[in-house]
């Protein structure tokens, strides 16, 4: 079964190719790969806002986030050497969190191959409890990001 989706309205796209580790003993990338492939994602898209990931794992902006859910549909697999691209918008923000949603296509076979969503929770760094997300952090996805729907 082929999927379509508008990829128009996603920001942010990462390319990857498909590493000999990621695939498990059936060749086919395995499952909880996907997870992996969605954090890079969610970095490459802050870093195309500008914000940089540092090398002591904070980003530049000091904010801290933590992911509470993460879910993936699985199409089509994925194979050793294939050439991946990973679609990445911010689809909702909440009064302290946010959904990132991923798009999968498989340039190597031409399909849409999966596509998952992590809700991601702005917290306080000393408390570890989840804050309000900044204005400026909202303002800066909504000049990025111009199909973000917001929930408060």
């Amino acid at each position: 079964m082929k999927h379509n989706f508008d990829v128009a309205i996603f920001p942010a796209k990462l390319e990857l190719k498909v590493r000999s580790y990621e695939v498990d003993f059936q060749k086919v990338v395995n499952n909880a790969v996907y997870f992996n492939y969605f954090e890079l994602a969610r970095i490459d898209y802050r870093e195309k806002m500008d914000v940089k990931l540092n090398s002591d794992g904070n980003f530049s902006d000091g904010l801290l986030f933590f992911v509470v859910h993460n879910d993936c549909d699985y199409f089509a697999p994925a194979f050793l050497g294939n050439e991946l691209i990973i679609y990445t918008r911010i689809s909702y923000i909440k009064n302290s969190s946010f959904n990132f949603e991923h798009i999968v296509f498989n340039k190597s076979t031409n399909e849409f191959i999966a596509k998952g969503n992590g809700v991601i929770v702005n917290v306080d760094p000393k408390t570890m409890l989840p804050v309000n997300l900044p204005d400026s952090l909202i303002q800066d996805v909504l000049k990025f990001d111009k199909n973000v729907q917001l929930i408060r």
